[in-house]
C-alpha cells in the first residue's frame, strides 16, 4: 500500500513539473522575439563545472535555464557580439574550478583575447583558481582574487589507474589483445604500472601542454617563460604570495573587483548584465535564421558506440552510429547549410561503428566543403572519422593519434566459483564460446581474435594514408597506438594546421570558395532543442525529462572514485568487440 500511494505521489509531483514547465514553454513560444540588449553595462562572464563542445537544450524556466552548462561555441559568439556591441564597455571573467581540456582553454582564452583587442578592458575574479582557470585569466588586463584564497599553479601532471590487483582480489581476468606496442589500452586491467611506452607517450603530452601552458601565461603576465617555470616549482600559493610574485594583481572581495572594472569603463558599478542572459541573443539568432550563409557546426562528442542512443552510465555524452549518421544524410541534403564544420571530441570507441561513421562523413564531403576541427581529444576512432581528406586543424593542446585496435573481454570463472554460481550449456561449432565470460578463450579463438585485430588495424593505416595523402609507411611511424599532442613536430603529418575555429572558417571560406564579404553564421546542427522537444523525441520520457530539466542543477558531491567507476565502465567497453579506443582518459591537471 505504502508503494502505491509513493507511485502516485511521485506521478503528481512529475505531472506538476511538466505542466509547470509547458506553462513556461507555451508563454515563451507565444512571446518569442529577439531579446533586448542591456543598456550601457560592464558583462559578467561566470565559468565554473563542466563546458560541453555541444549546447545543452534549452530550457523554459529562466531560473533553470541561467543554471544549464555552457558550450565553447556558446562562449565564443557570446563574446565575439558583446565585442560590437556599444552598450557593452568591459568583461568580468570569473572562474573557479572549471571542467574543460586544454584545447577548449586554449579557445576559450582566445575569443577572450579577441574581446580584448576591442579596446574595452577585462578584469577576472578567481576563486580558488586551478591551473587552466589561471591560464585563461591571465589574457585579461587585472587578476585579482580574495587575500584569504589561493592560488592552485603547482605544475601539470597526468596519472593512470590500474585495477589488476583489485581484480586479482575478485577473482576477475581481463583477457586483451591489442596492435600497437602503444595501444596499452588493457594495460589498466592486466599490470599494475606505467610500461616505458606509456610513460613515453604520456610524458610527451604532457610536455606539450606544460608548454602551451607556460607560454600562455608568460604572455598574459609579461614575463618570461623561464621565470613563469621557476615560479610554478614554487606554487601552489596563498592569495598573499601570488601578489607578491605578481601573478595578480590585487587582493580583494567580488565588489570591490566589480567597482574597479566600472571606473576603467566609464559605467556604474551596479549596471552590470550577465552572460547567460546575453547567451539568449546568439540563441535566438540560431532559431531565426537570418539571410546570411549557414554554416553547420556539427558536434562529434563522447564515446562511440554502435547504433542509437543519447545518454550513457554517468551522463557522459556518446557517438551513437545510427543516430549520428542521420544527422549527417539530413544535414547533406539540406540545402539551407552551405558548408559543414566538423567538431570532434572524442577519444573513439567501437571499431564498426567509426568505420560506419567515416564513411558517412566522405559522403557529406562529397555534397559540400567540411573541415574539421579537433577539441581536447580526437584521437583512435575519434581521429579515424576525422580523415575525409578534408582538412584538418587541432590546437596546440590537442590530444591525437593513437592510430590502433584493441579487444577485450572479461574472464569471471575466478569470481563465479568464489560466489558459488555455476553456467553449463550445449554449442554447436568449436568456436561458438569464444566470448562467454565464465572461462578464458581457446588459443584458436585467440588466434580467430588476433586475426580479426590485425586486419582492423591495418585497414584504420590504409584509411588514414589514404586520407591524408601519405604513404603507408609515414603513417605506420606514427600508428602503433600512439596518443600524439597535436604541438610534436613529429606528428604533424597528422594535421593542416594549429588553430581553432576562427581558423576552421578561414579554411572552409578557401575550400567553400566564398566571396572575401560573405557573412556565414556559425551554427549549431542538428538545431538546438526546447526541453519539451528532447523529452517528446526520447523513447524514455521520465528519465530525459528529469535530466534535462535537473541534472545541470542538482550538484551532488560524487565521491572520489566516481569518475575512476566512470572510466572503467566506459560504453564503448561495456558495448564489447574490436574497438578503436584511445587506451586512456587523460586529464592533465
Amino acid at each position: 500500500m505504502k508503494k502505491f500511494l509513493l507511485g502516485i505521489l511521485c506521478g503528481f509531483v512529475f505531472a506538476g513539473v511538466a505542466i509547470l514547465i509547458l506553462g513556461f514553454a507555451l508563454v515563451r513560444i507565444a512571446t518569442k522575439k529577439a531579446p533586448e540588449a542591456a543598456g550601457d553595462s560592464f558583462m559578467i562572464l561566470r565559468l565554473d563545472g563542466e563546458i560541453a563542445e555541444r549546447p545543452a537544450s534549452e530550457i523554459p524556466i529562466p531560473w533553470l535555464d541561467q543554471q544549464s552548462p555552457w558550450s565553447v561555441i556558446e562562449l565564443k559568439q557570446v563574446l565575439e557580439r558583446a565585442s560590437k556591441d556599444n552598450k557593452i564597455k568591459g568583461l568580468m571573467l570569473e572562474a573557479g574550478r572549471t571542467g574543460m581540456g586544454w584545447a577548449k582553454a586554449e579557445e576559450i582564452r582566445m575569443a577572450i583575447s579577441d574581446f580584448k583587442k576591442s579596446g574595452k578592458p577585462v578584469h577576472a575574479f578567481l576563486r580558488t583558481p586551478n591551473a587552466k582557470d589561471y591560464f585563461l585569466a591571465t589574457v585579461a588586463d587585472r587578476v585579482s582574487m580574495v587575500d584569504e584564497d589561493y592560488l592552485d599553479l603547482k605544475g601539470l601532471r597526468a596519472e593512470r589507474t590500474y585495477y589488476k590487483n583489485t581484480l586479482d582480489k575478485l577473482g576477475v581476468q581481463m583477457e586483451i589483445e591489442h596492435m600497437g606496442k602503444y595501444k596499452d589500452f588493457g594495460d589498466s586491467y592486466t599490470k599494475t604500472a606505467m610500461t616505458p611506452e606509456t610513460r613515453e607517450s604520456m610524458g610527451a603530452i604532457v610536455d606539450g601542454i606544460f608548454k602551451v601552458m607556460v607560454d600562455g601565461i608568460a604572455q598574459g603576465r609579461k614575463r618570461t617563460p623561464a621565470e613563469i617555470e621557476r615560479l610554478i616549482d614554487d606554487g601552489p600559493f596563498l592569495a598573499k604570495d601570488a601578489l607578491k610574485e605578481k601573478l595578480v594583481d590585487a587582493l580583494g572581495y567580488e565588489d570591490g573587483a566589480m567597482d574597479e572594472l566600472a571606473k576603467k569603463a566609464n559605467v556604474s558599478s551596479k549596471s552590470r548584465s550577465s552572460a547567460r542572459d546575453y547567451r539568449k541573443q546568439v540563441r535566438y539568432r540560431w532559431d531565426a535564421k537570418p539571410a546570411d550563409q549557414q554554416v553547420a557546426y556539427l558536434v562529434a562528442e563522447g564515446d562511440i558506440i554502435r547504433g542509437g542512443g543519447s545518454g550513457g552510465f554517468g551522463g557522459e555524452t556518446m557517438i551513437a552510429s545510427r543516430d549520428f549518421i542521420k544527422h549527417v544524410q539530413e544535414l547533406k541534403n539540406d540545402p539551407a547549410y552551405k558548408a559543414v564544420l566538423l567538431r570532434i571530441d572524442s577519444g573513439g570507441g567501437d571499431a564498426i561503428a567509426s568505420d560506419e561513421l567515416l564513411a558517412a562523413l566522405e559522403e557529406l564531403s562529397k555534397a559540400k566543403p567540411v573541415v574539421i576541427s579537433m577539441s581536447d581529444v580526437a584521437a583512435s576512432g575519434g581521429y579515424y572519422m576525422a580523415v575525409t581528406g578534408d582538412p584538418i586543424l587541432a590546437y596546440p593542446g590537442t590530444i591525437t593519434g593513437s592510430i590502433g585496435v584493441v579487444y577485450g573481454k572479461p574472464n569471471f570463472k575466478g569470481l563465479y566459483e568464489k560466489i558459488g554460481l555455476t553456467k553449463d550449456g550445449v554449442q554447436r561449432g568449436k568456436n561458438a564460446d569464444l566470448d562467454v565470460e565464465y572461462k578464458p578463450m581457446s588459443d584458436m579463438a585467440r588466434k580467430k581474435i588476433r586475426a580479426g585485430i590485425e586486419h582492423s588495424y591495418t585497414t584504420f593505416v590504409a584509411k588514414v594514408a589514404a586520407g591524408r595523402k601519405a604513404k603507408v609507411e609515414e603513417i605506420e611511424e606514427l600508428a602503433q597506438g600512439r596518443a600524439w599532442i597535436a604541438s610534436d613536430p613529429k606528428a604533424k603529418r597528422l594535421t593542416d594546421e594549429l588553430g581553432g575555429i576562427d581558423a576552421a572558417m578561414a579554411q572552409l571560406r578557401k575550400k567553400g570558395k566564398f566571396a572575401a564579404d560573405a557573412k556565414l553564421q556559425l551554427v549549431p546542427y542538428p538545431p538546438t532543442q526546447s526541453t519539451l522537444e528532447k523529452w517528446f523525441s526520447e523513447e524514455k520520457l521520465t528519465s530525459a525529462a528529469f535530466e534535462t530539466a535537473f541534472g545541470a542543477v542538482l550538484k551532488i558531491d560524487k565521491p572520489p572514485f566516481a569518475d575512476e567507476l566512470r572510466r572503467a565502465l566506459r560504453p564503448a567497453l561495456r558495448q564489447g568487440g574490436m574497438l578503436r579506443w584511445m587506451p586512456y582518459s587523460i586529464d592533465v591537471k
